[in-house]
Parts: structure tokens; sequence; C-alpha cells
């Protein structure tokens, strides 16, 4: 059998992403150190200064006076790794950061696994100014079972009707939540719920996201294969891409645009996919920016750089919205 060289890969992907999604418009600008992967997203509230977080080590930081850019690495958020008791420690992945007015205080939860287990635990660290060094790890918030009904990975926290609720999960049975007690404990006697499944294939879903607009919660998610792109080519579509569903209660109840419900199927309506040097974007989140409205941030891979994830991109665009819908 033919090896395909990395070049003729490359013109591969570039010309499957030009002729499948070229209606897409191109990553907002980002200048200094743009990698990322998995990013996590915080605007400090003292000055308003931009941070990233990033898969990798003890979770990479960057951090700018503006959106875009120039971007600065400046260390780690626990440059040691977590202090759970796991394989995967050192090496921690998706971070979700928010911050919490009533105790002055900025969360990140963090996933630790390996890949392909579903031994994986979902830890918290907090710090008063998001800085490399200020970080204090709590641990632990809880752990899934190798045979268990869900992953605990890709953790995102949001007020959902006034209680605090971690949307967290990937591949096997899908998307979960589970509410708190607070930042740092589960809600006594919390029952994980499944909020979105894909029963197709390998069941490709992950790095669930949720936010509230104008009375709808909209869960975010990636569809798709995340990565291992040179040494095992993903067919033409079935790489990364973003997608939404939404829900009146945010607690179940999410479908598409088209009305299916995203516990069936392959639900969930694109809001980005792979077109012109952006391929298999996702890892994503929102925040809402002071100037531009709501981003959608998120990594990318772009061809003609590579296709490792210690090659991915940093990319943003700012959402667009249609009867309820959003758009980039």
């Amino acid at each position: 059998m033919k090896i395909p060289t990395f070049s003729s890969l490359v013109a591969t992907v570039l010309a499957t992403a030009s002729l499948v999604h070229a209606q897409y418009p191109a990553p907002g600008e980002c200048t200094g150190d743009c990698w990322g992967h998995d990013p996590g997203f915080q605007v400090r509230q003292s000055d308003g200064r931009y941070f990233r977080f990033s898969t990798g080590g003890g979770i990479h930081i960057h951090s700018s006076a503006s959106l875009t850019g120039p971007w600065e690495a400046v260390g780690q958020a626990l440059p040691g790794g977590s202090v759970v008791d796991h394989a995967g420690r050192t090496n921690l992945w998706a971070p979700d950061l928010h911050y919490d007015a009533g105790r002055n205080t900025y969360y990140m939860y963090y996933s630790v696994s390996t890949l392909g287990s579903r031994d994986s635990i979902i830890g918290v660290a907090s710090s008063p100014n998001l800085e490399s060094g200020s970080w204090v790890d709590h641990g632990g918030l809880f752990r899934s079972e190798p045979n268990g009904p869900y992953n605990a990975i890709d953790a995102n926290f949001a007020n959902i009707g006034g209680e605090p609720i971690l949307t967290f999960g990937s591949y096997w049975n899908g998307i979960h939540q589970v509410p708190l007690a607070g930042p740092l404990a589960l809600a006594q006697g919390a029952q994980a719920r499944n909020v979105a499944y894909n029963s197709t294939g390998n069941h490709a879903i992950e790095a669930g996201y949720v936010i509230y607009r104008r009375g709808w919660y909209y869960l975010v998610f990636s569809s798709g294969r995340a990565g291992g792109y040179v040494e095992n080519p993903a067919p033409p579509g079935e790489e990364y891409r973003i997608v939404v569903c939404r829900s009146s209660d945010g607690r179940g109840g999410f479908v598409d645009r088209e009305g299916r419900n995203c516990l069936n199927g392959n639900g969930g309506t694109t809001i980005l996919a792979s077109h012109g040097n952006v391929y298999g974007p996702g890892g994503q989140g929102l925040f809402e920016d002071r100037e531009r409205g709501w981003v959608l941030y998120y990594h990318y891979a772009n061809p003609t750089i590579g296709l490792e994830t210690s090659q991915y991109q940093f990319g943003w665009n700012v959402l667009q919205w249609s009867d309820g819908w959003p758009s980039v």
C-alpha cells in the first residue's frame, strides 16, 4: 500500500475543506504565540486582560491585552501536575474557566485521563488573579469508572436556572450534566443525566459548553474525530466540527435547528466546520466580549503549518444570531 506523503495529505485536506465548507469566514486576527489546544478562556475582572488556557502539562497559559494579541506564553497553572492519584496527572486536559463574583475567585476545571479510557477524573483549581504561580489545586471533584456510563472529562461550569451545573462527557454515552453544591463539591446525592448523545459510529461527541441567551440555553459541542490526522487521516467530513442544540430548560430537551432531539442519531446544527486553512475546528467555548458580543473560540489545524496537536492554532469568530440560532 502506498503511504501518503505529508504534502499530499495537506493537499487533500485543503481541497476537501475548501470544496465542502467554503461558506465560513476566516478566524479573527491572532498575533504572537497562537498555539492552542482545547482552549479555555477568561477575561480578568480587574483590568480586562485576556487569558487563554490549553491542554498539556499542567495547563498552559497565554495572556494578551487584546483578543487579537499579541499573545504571550506566561507559564502553567499547575506546573507539577495535579495532586490526584492517576497515571495522567502530569498531562492535564480541557481547562474550563469561570469567575465567581461572590468569592472573588477564578476556578478552573481540568481533566485527568489517558487516551481511550473512561478511568478519568475532573479536578478543580482556584486562583485570585489567573496568573501562573497563583493556582491552588483542590484535587478531584469526581471520577468515572473504566466500564461506567460516562467519561469524566471536558467539564464546563454554568448556572442553569440559578443552579450550578457541570456539563461533561466524551464519546461512549455522550454528554452529561451533574449538579454542584458549590465550585468544589457535587450536590448531595447528585446523579448524572444524559443531555446529548451521538448514536452513530463510535459516538464521537464531546466538549459540551452551555450558555444562556434570551430565554434559551445553548449546548455547543464538538462532533467528529479530534486528532490523529497525520497517522490516521479522517475520512472527509468526519474530522472535528462545532455544533449546537438548544433547550428552554437547560437540563435536557436539547434539539437542533431542525427539531431533532440531540439524544438521538447524530443531532446538532453545525456552526463551524473545516474550510480554507481551517481543518477540524473544535474543543470550543464561548464568551461575551465587551466589544464584540458573543465570541466562539476553538482550536484548529492549519494544514499549511501542520496537523499535529503541537501545531494547532487558536481561532475565534464573532457569532451572528438569526431566529434565535447562532452562526459565524
